[in-house]
């Protein structure tokens, strides 16, 4: 890389920061990262406790399937160069109720055989669902065009460029899951769809997410959320880019950025691949808030956040009566504000020997928290941490007993080995309200795009998965593109 080549600094080494870090490498320019953790990957992470994974993040990836364009993105960031082993998920989901079982499996046919076995009486909702999916199925199968590779990479903007599809589609635009799921009289059905996301969200981002699955391009690569973030690190860093772990950003300004350790740093370029709340409430001056963001803030409701409790168990025992993930009727957990008569528990066994020793496996609970539960959390935090962690341990005490309840063959087994709740995802990665995710997806805030460009400033952009809807992984990693191509077009024009 040459001397003068110019100088892009990267704020934050999540998916992002190193997808821009790799783009701009490759584009001819020296790039710097800095991250505040002493790993990268944000929330595309992982951790070790006692030996055993636990994976923060990826349930499935959306571009395991080749002719895709996230396939093709994914490609371009070298992700398949090491040929990581592509892990086909037993099933998509299971929820159960009252001892009925339902699963979404890979072969739709058999999932729509399963729910009319069940109840006939939902034949109709069933089969436009099935159908639905199969029809999504078959328009990632058949790939996409080469003219929307450039414009494209979720599995929701390719499947709606097929007109069949949308129109086929428009029976759940504008239904959240809870209307949705009313409609079924089938009880085990409607847990289904209540458990997969929160009530709020779109109903056809179940039936999306489901497509991908069916089409082979919803799966996993083993070794998970820390194999991924590994493998584009060490990718990075071959291309000559620079890493500065344990370095927090206070603040940035057209000249460079300033560190939390009060050192300055020149640069031609920023790029700010963290939280789009965080980079406007403490890295720049709000006056730069986009419009669209304004919009959102001014209608919060509209753009409602969730966040997640989340407990880790290690298990003596590969507990294979779930082989992916499954949901039950429990006692009541309570959780911050919420209380819980069912969770999903998913097991991590098939991620890869890498997440526990011989003849034992994780499995983990997610429990979907809300703002008032984040700032439970926080004034916890803040006041008497050793309340914090009682309170942490309660929870996890609470779900141990739900899944021994279930499951007593594992009254013993069950070792409790980390608790994360929405004020650790604030703390770690700077995540509003500990969201995790963009905005949850509903008829308002699906079109809540937020542009890579920022009004008034000529050399920082923005990047990260609120920018794009649906958000995720691959939109993150787009955003890391996007922004870089801005910057190459900047240099052009010059």
């Amino acid at each position: 890389m040459s001397d003068k080549a110019k100088k892009i600094v990267i704020v934050g080494g999540g998916i992002a920061g190193l997808s821009a870090g790799i783009y701009g490498q490759r584009a001819g320019f020296n790039t710097v990262i800095y991250e505040k953790n002493t790993v990268a990957g944000g929330s595309c992470s992982g951790w070790y406790r006692q030996g055993y994974a636990i994976d923060n993040c990826l349930h499935w990836l959306t571009g395991t399937r080749e002719g895709t364009a996230a396939y093709q993105m994914w490609n371009e960031l070298g992700l398949w160069d090491k040929n990581p082993e592509i892990f086909k998920r037993a099933c998509f989901w299971s929820s159960e109720y009252e001892g009925e079982t339902v699963t979404l499996w890979p072969d739709a046919e058999k999932t729509r055989e399963e729910m009319l076995k069940i109840s006939p009486e939902d034949h109709d909702e069933i089969n436009a669902f099935i159908d639905l999916v199969k029809l999504g199925a078959e328009v990632i199968e058949n790939g996409i065009k080469p003219k929307e590779l450039a414009h494209t990479i979720s599995t929701h903007e390719s499947v709606m460029s097929d007109r069949k599809m949308f129109r086929y589609s428009m029976r759940y635009f504008g239904m959240n899951n809870e209307t949705w799921a009313a409609k079924f009289k089938s009880p085990v059905i409607r847990s289904l769809i209540l458990d997969f996301c929160p009530k709020e969200y779109e109903s056809y981002w179940l039936v999306i997410a489901y497509s991908a699955y069916v089409a082979g391009n919803a799966d996993i690569i083993k070794g998970g959320s820390i194999k991924m973030a590994q493998i584009l690190t060490d990718n990075y860093l071959a291309l000559g880019g620079k890493l500065e772990l344990g370095k927090g950003v206070k603040k940035v300004k057209t000249t460079g950025i300033l560190l939390d350790n009060g050192e300055k740093v020149d640069a031609d370029y920023i790029i700010c691949a963290c939280d789009v709340n965080y980079t406007f409430k403490n890295l720049l001056s709000r006056k730069y808030v986009p419009i669209t963001l304004k919009r959102i803030y001014d209608e919060r409701k509209k753009y409602p956040l969730y966040s997640a409790c989340q407990i880790a168990f290690a298990v003596d025992g590969l507990f294979e009566e779930i082989p992916d993930t499954l949901s039950f009727a429990c006692e009541p957990v309570e959780a911050a504000h919420e209380a819980y008569d069912r969770i999903g528990v998913k097991n991590y066994r098939a991620y890869g020997e890498y997440i526990a020793p011989e003849g034992k496996t994780v499995i983990q609970v997610s429990l979907n928290q809300y703002k008032k539960d984040y700032i439970y959390w926080k004034k916890l935090y803040t006041n008497n941490h050793d309340d914090y962690v009682r309170e942490k341990n309660n929870v996890a005490a609470a779900v141990e007993n739900a899944i021994c309840a279930k499951f007593p063959q594992y009254e013993g087994k069950l070792t409790l080995l980390d608790v994360w709740t929405p004020y650790s995802y604030a703390r770690r990665n700077n995540d509003t309200q500990g969201a995790f995710m963009r905005y949850i997806t509903t008829a308002t805030s699906m079109n809540a795009i937020i542009p890579s460009e920022i009004v008034g400033l000529d050399n920082v952009f923005l990047a990260g998965h609120w920018l794009l809807y649906p958000g995720g992984v691959p939109s993150a990693a787009l955003t890391g593109k996007n922004a870089i191509g801005h910057i190459v077009a900047r240099e052009n024009k010059r």
